[in-house]
Formats: C-alpha cells, structure tokens, sequence
C-alpha cells in the first residue's frame, strides 16, 4: 500500500506529543478561568441537523459545513464549523432562559469544508464564552475583558485590541438612503479597505448633505481608540440618534478599558467584519509579537435565539486554541518524576504505585526491569515493602 494512502486530507492534522499535552494545559487555563468568572461550560455534539445548525446566525455558515444524510432518520445532518449557533440553541432551546442572565463556555473541535491556510488549520479547537440576557454597555465590557484575562493568563506577547460598531455603517447607509446595489458594492468595498474604489464609489453616488462629511471621513476614522472617538464626535455626532448612542457606548468601553487594562486599542469605525449576524461592538485581540496574528474575536448579535423560539440579546467571543499554539511558551514537564514499576499481581504494588500517582508522579510499567536505565527510579521490593529507590 502507497505510503500517502496514511496522509490526512489537507488542512486536518494530527497533534502529537508534546503539542497534545500542550493544547490540553492550556485549555484547562482558559476553561478553568471562565468558571471562575461564572461561565458554565457546555459540550454541544459534534453533529446536528442542518435544520438547527444552519439556523439564524448560523445560516451565513453554510458554505463552510460538511453535510451527509443521517442513516437512522434519513434526514440531513452537518458537522458544526462553528460552535456558537450551537449555543444559542441550548440556551434557548434547551434551557430556556427567558430570564436574567446566563452566561456559558464551552470548547471542541469545528470542522470547515474548505482550506484556508491564511485562516490555520481547517479543523480548529474553539474556545470562547457567551453572555446571554444583557443588552447593556456593562456586558460588552464584561466579555472584552473575559477575553483579555484569558489571553493575559496564556502569556501571549504584545496583545492589541480592536473594537468596532457595525451600527455605525448600518446607521450610515440608512441615512444616505442607499439602494441595495449600493450597500452591496459600498460593503465589498469596506471590507477589503479598497480606499481608491471607496473614492469612486463616493464620486458615483448622489449624497444628502447633511451625511457628506461623514462619509468623506469613514474611511480615515480607524487608529488609536480617543483619537478616534475624538474625530468621530466632530464629524458624527447629532446626525441621529443612533449614531449617538453608539459612540456614546464606545466611549465608555474605550474609557473604562483604559482605567483598568494595558493594552493597546484601535478603533475603526469603518470596520464591518460580521456584518451579517452581529449587531453592536465587535472587538479582536492581536498578538503584536514576530507578527500581528488575530487570536480571539468576537462582539455583539442581540435576538439571537429568536428562531429557536427565545429571542436574547447576547455577546461573546472565541479563538482557535490550534492556531495560537506556536505562540505559547513550552508547557515544562509537571511530574514530580518518572518511576518505573514491575507487572506483578500484588495488592501491595497496585497500593504503593496509586500513592506515588497521587503524590505526582508518573508510574510506568516496565515488562522487563533488567532493562530499565540503573539510574532511574524504580519500585522494588525490599525487606517486605514496595520502596521508591535508584538501582
């Protein structure tokens, strides 16, 4: 048989030791400090009917989910690409938490259909938290530094955060009173910050006057956070309500984040990354190291739910633990030590080998002691007792 017959499709990879033990340390990091905050950790399955998988701000998913007919009910079935959509379904679904607030974590492997090696791996451990319940500023700033804590307690080098609002180009285009074919063309343009197109699709539309500087001024509203806010507030306030609210809102994100964080904070006003499901702030964190790498992202999608039969405001965020491994530091060997044990069926032995593992140590079994390195520890048998001892 071909050796290549034994090669994983690409973009799906298998992770060996030590980068296995690695992932699992600090998993348990990120996962332990989310229960510490209050997140109840939920392990969605791996596979669900496309029918709920592929439901509200999981639909813009579709072209990323592998599919295939389930053989018991003959009905279609997907293999979750993200696993946020999945809960929102517990949350409404299953838990029906109509009221106050629920906050969940969860962590497991998404499989995407297609490879984007600028995006890593096509199967990414997903790790985030999700706060449903909470429409207000306080909630926003209490997932941001969700995030923050969890990268800061991973040690990752230099981390940048970047913030935005999709209601500001929403607001925007409702303003100027855009006709479908506008927004689709002004949206392409923003999201590849295509600044030449920008300018001619502005020379091809017809502007109200009262909008005219503001979107002469989109496309430079990005850079440090009050700077921003700053030229934001000359060009944007008092043209609605909106619009108010939601530099109102950064503010007071920028401000408090600020007081209580160190990190670095850019804001683009122009940003429109999840535009089809979010609804509010949308924020990433950058590792600023060898190179800038975005490692968690996330933001505000509010009626989410509403197609599971309870619409909640909600927030949160996640990252793929798979590609932020080679920016974490070696996880060192937590042992105590490695000790070798013989295979005999003594009551004894299995007694004193679990107190050695309690105690941290790794016990392994030797099938052949005369074999074992003289210099390493063994369990031997001496004067009735199992002892710890070098040979």
């Amino acid at each position: 048989m071909q050796q290549s017959t034994w090669f994983t499709p690409e973009g799906l990879e298998d992770l060996l030791p030590p980068q296995a033990q690695k992932l699992e340390y600090y998993r348990r990091i990120l996962i332990d400090g989310f229960h510490l905050s209050g997140y109840d950790l939920v392990l969605p399955p791996i596979a669900e009917f496309t029918d709920s998988l592929l439901t509200g701000t999981g639909r813009h998913r579709a072209t990323d989910t592998c599919r295939f007919t389930d053989q018991e009910s003959g009905r279609m079935m997907g293999v979750r690409s993200d696993m946020t959509p999945q809960v929102a379904r517990i949350v409404s679904n299953r838990l029906k938490a109509a009221e106050g607030i629920t906050r969940l974590s969860y962590v497991g492997e998404v499989l995407k259909t297609r490879n984007n090696k600028a995006k890593g791996s096509r199967s990414p451990i997903q790790v985030g938290a999700e706060l449903f319940g909470h429409q207000g500023v306080e909630s926003d700033i209490e997932v941001i530094e969700l995030m923050l804590d969890g990268l800061n307690a991973l040690s990752l080098p230099q981390l940048q955060l970047s913030l935005g609002h999709v209601g500001v180009v929403d607001e925007l285009m409702s303003l100027a009173q855009l006709n479908e074919q506008q927004r689709s063309d002004l949206l392409d343009i923003l999201k590849r910050k295509a600044i030449p197109e920008y300018q001619q699709w502005l020379d091809s539309v017809d502007l109200p006057r009262s909008v005219g500087s503001a979107y002469a001024e989109m496309m430079n509203l990005a850079g440090d956070a009050q700077t921003v806010l700053d030229q934001a507030g000359k060009v944007l306030s008092g043209l609605s309500a909106a619009l108010d609210n939601a530099l109102q809102r950064l503010q007071l994100i920028v401000t408090h984040l600020q007081n209580t964080q160190s990190v670095q904070i850019h804001l683009d006003l122009a940003d429109i990354r999840g535009y089809q499901y979010h609804t509010g702030i949308i924020f990433g964190c950058y590792s600023m190291g060898r190179q800038m790498q975005l490692i968690a992202k996330g933001g505000r999608y509010d009626g989410i739910g509403s197609e599971f039969g309870l619409s909640l405001p909600a927030t949160g965020f996640s990252l793929d633990l798979r590609t932020a491994l080679d920016l974490l530091a070696d996880v060192a060997n937590s042992v105590q030590g490695i000790v070798y044990a013989p295979v005999a069926s003594d009551p004894a032995l299995k007694q004193a080998v679990s107190e050695l593992k309690q105690k941290g140590y790794q016990v392994i079994k030797a099938y052949d002691m005369d074999s074992v390195d003289s210099q390493a520890l063994q369990l031997v048998m001496q004067d009735g007792q199992w002892k710890l001892q070098n040979s």
